[in-house]
């Protein structure tokens, strides 16, 4: 039997969460469209891959009312635009994920970092440092604009690792039982490896450590108005900065270990389609014609509008 969203999220014992934003010079929304569009299917087609959400973010937002000693607000020229959370369930999973392509296909994907990228950090969580808690969206998995408020919470930490960490998974099971919250996934996060993703061939565009965080929480809750049941006494102790990106949308290219619809056809047929009703084209033969192998067990994921 399927297992229910958060358990299949949480099958995942590795994430690679790459924040950044673009070059100054290149319009937002063909960027946006370029990730989405061009590059997401790309890297859907590798294998490996349990699970692959790409978060596009509009400008900070303080989500809560003053607190002290908690910056919630950000320089507009040091705001995150995007996130990629790309998951894989096991060390072996990755290694499949890094062997393919071959190094002149690779080079060429990677070629969009340049083309694109003007800064952007990897980091990683792995077995109980991300998790889901709780997830009561409308789409799962989702594609779009969110139909709720969502959120990627980032954190900088002011208390020692242990303790931070701590008192984040803490703080993420209480917003998790609140009402009114429909989505609670925790993610802390390790420090860059900038050796590791040298090795690996991705171009190095690190932030300075200064820009860096410890900890993000992505949240949706039913209304803004939920948000004030949520700060907590606690959070001085611990956290220094809470900046809080709202989701302008959020992709969906590969779930359940394998790609979605969206990240073989794209987004635009998805929405076309789905709008529509031409479900004709979201039948396994014709994927399986159209793909070959990589279609095999791909459907229409369930659409709620």
């Amino acid at each position: 039997m399927p297992g229910t969203a958060v358990e299949i999220e949480n099958k995942a014992g590795i994430c690679r969460i790459t924040c950044g934003w673009k070059k100054p010079g290149l319009p937002l929304d063909a960027v946006r469209r370029y990730w989405r569009d061009v590059h997401s299917p790309a890297i859907a087609r590798r294998p490996g891959i349990w699970e692959y959400r790409h978060y596009q973010f509009d400008a900070v937002q303080p989500l809560f009312a003053p607190l002290d000693g908690i910056d919630q607000s950000c320089s507009a020229d040091e705001q995150l635009m995007w996130l990629s959370d790309v998951r894989y369930a096991d060390d072996a999973a990755l290694a499949i994920f890094a062997a393919e392509p071959a190094d002149n296909v690779r080079g060429e994907l990677l070629g969009d970092i340049d083309l694109i990228v003007d800064q952007s950090t990897t980091y990683k969580a792995v077995d109980d440092m991300a998790r889901t808690l709780v997830d009561d969206s409308a789409m799962v998995p989702p594609q779009g604009q969110p139909p709720v408020p969502a959120f990627g919470l980032f954190l900088r930490s002011r208390s020692a690792e242990p303790d931070f960490r701590a008192f984040v998974v803490a703080l993420a099971g209480r917003w998790a039982a609140t009402p009114g919250v429909r989505r609670v996934r925790y993610s802390l996060l390790e420090a860059p490896d900038v050796a590791a993703e040298r090795a690996a061939g991705y171009p190095i565009k690190t932030h300075p450590p200064e820009r860096q965080y410890q900890a993000w929480i992505d949240l949706a809750i039913d209304d803004p108005a939920v948000a004030a049941t949520l700060a907590t006494d606690g959070m001085t102790d611990h956290i220094r900065a809470v900046h809080a990106y709202p989701v302008a949308a959020n992709y969906t290219s590969n779930y359940d270990g394998r790609p979605t619809f969206v990240g073989l056809r794209g987004y635009p047929a998805w929405d076309a389609l789905t709008t529509i009703g031409g479900y004709n084209q979201a039948q396994p033969a014709i994927m399986k014609w159209m793909f070959g192998p990589v279609a095999d067990g791909v459907t229409l994921e369930p659409v709620s509008r």
